[in-house]
């Protein structure tokens, strides 16, 4: 039979550490387990292990150009669906050299 490293005493255990800021690296350490399996179980756990980070932020629709970054050697495209995408400029298409 095998026996499981995330019982309930542990997650509680990762938890408190992950409520005191401690890094997913850490509480590996503390626990005698590897970093990819406390980010693992976090990820099943994410109602009691909430997200460190805010979520990106994009710019708003009437954004203006200087507020968009711009870059020599990349383009913007519109795909498909509409969405812009910035990709690496080719010079055969483009008509520019790199």
């Amino acid at each position: 039979m095998t026996s499981f490293f995330w019982t309930d005493d542990n997650i509680a255990r990762a938890e408190k550490l992950w409520a005191d800021g401690i890094s997913a690296r850490e509480i590996a350490e503390r626990l005698g387990s590897t970093k990819n399996t406390v980010i693992n179980m976090a990820g099943r756990h994410r109602d009691r292990f909430p997200a460190r980070q805010s979520a990106r932020i994009s710019l708003p629709e009437d954004a203006t150009e200087a507020q968009r970054s711009h870059h020599a050697d990349r383009v913007i495209r519109v795909t498909f669906t509409g969405a812009e995408v910035t990709l690496p400029r080719v010079a055969f298409i483009d008509g520019a050299a790199i």
